[in-house]
């Protein structure tokens, strides 16, 4: 049995991972036929979107830079990075707390692929790791094809960790991409943007059970948590185009570590900087609730639905039922029982209620009706 929970252990770890080793991730442009002025503005406007999870708007952007150079692979990597995050905001996969400790989300549920979606990602993928590989045989120390190979690899590995669920896989995919950024930084130490994979897995590497760690470490692979986590913060401050997708990971570095209160600065300047992003107010109030702090998360989860009443943009997206939910729970703690009951009595009509949660909704309201005086 002991083994059986291990295993699934570093299942869940690894899956994590992989999950967030691209999370918002976008490489550098490289060289394109656009003036250098209207590429610039392209590729912002489209990373923008991206982030405030306008996918579509996005995939203008990037279809746009890629008709104009499809032979970069970084327009490649933005394409299909883009129809990915689209899929996985589709089946559900970034609506709050994915990346907690009990890896549910792994445990519980298959993910519903989009074959259209899925398709457009890995024909991208596929001809930016045809198109990066090709320069590295001409030239093995391309810089910009080194960065290039690692963030499609790591792409890969993510859909791998993600969508298909095969922990092995994603660990195939996940080592080319450390070793095409390790090499990269070994070139070139001051390219911060190529510390962030390297990082990423160290921390992965460094955080499994003992004795997987053991045997890991004798078919050549270790990893130092620590020192993981301290690459990932260079990235965060001394980073170009990697800097908020460390941030990103780092919210899920610490939340693992306990440490609620540096995830939940990450996650105030991730908003700040992206507020049509309805995922990070919500991952905010979900560390106030982990860290027991009660009154915080309900203010936290009550503002998001201010947000979606007040028409903030995106944010009619948001899973009004489970946030209902998480209300009526909190509101519970704190004996306001009233509260409690006008949440759970919302969940079944709101946008995003599963027969799961109205069902699990009830028997809460049940249970409160009971206990009335």
């Amino acid at each position: 049995m002991k083994q059986r929970n291990r295993s699934a252990d570093l299942s869940a770890l690894l899956l994590a991972a992989a999950a967030l080793v691209l999370c918002l991730m976008m490489p550098r442009p490289l060289r394109a036929a656009m003036t250098a002025e209207e590429s610039r503005r392209v590729l912002e406007t489209g990373l923008d979107h991206f982030y405030n999870l306008e996918y579509d708007r996005a995939i203008a952007q990037f279809e746009r830079l890629r008709a104009d150079d499809p032979a970069n692979p970084s327009w490649q990597n933005h394409v299909a990075l883009s129809y990915f995050y689209k899929e996985l905001l589709h089946g559900g996969a970034l609506e709050g707390d994915l990346f907690d400790a009990s890896n549910k989300f792994f445990k519980t549920r298959k993910f519903p692929v989009d074959a259209a979606l899925d398709r457009r990602f890995h024909e991208a993928n596929q001809r930016a790791i045809q198109l990066c590989e090709l320069r590295l045989k001409k030239a093995a120390s391309d810089g910009e094809a080194l960065y290039a190979c690692g963030v499609a690899y790591a792409a890969r590995a993510t859909h791998q960790g993600l969508i298909e669920r095969s922990a092995m896989n994603f660990l195939g995919n996940a080592r080319r991409a450390n070793d095409f950024h390790a090499r990269l930084v070994r070139a070139n130490p001051r390219q911060y943007d190529g510390y962030l994979i390297p990082g990423l897995y160290d921390f992965v590497l460094g955080s499994l059970p003992g004795p997987v760690k053991v045997l890991f470490f004798f078919a050549g692979l270790s990893g130092d948590k620590q020192r993981g986590m301290h690459l990932v913060e260079n990235v965060s401050e001394w980073g170009n185009g990697a800097k908020h997708d460390a941030r990103i990971l780092l919210t899920v570095m610490y939340r693992r570590e306990k440490r609620y209160a540096d995830a939940r600065r990450m996650l105030e300047l991730l908003a700040e900087s992206y507020p049509r992003n309805y995922i990070f107010p919500l991952e905010i109030a979900s560390l106030h609730r982990a860290a027991d702090q009660v009154p915080e998360a309900i203010r936290a989860y009550e503002r998001v639905l201010e947000q979606v009443s007040d028409g903030t943009p995106n944010f009619a997206q948001a899973p009004e039922a489970r946030i209902h939910f998480e209300l009526g729970v909190l509101y519970e703690r704190v004996e306001d029982w009233e509260s409690a009951r006008r949440h759970y009595e919302q969940v079944a009509g709101s946008r995003g209620a599963t027969a799961a949660l109205a069902r699990e909704s009830v028997v809460n309201l049940d249970r409160l009706r009971a206990a009335a005086p």
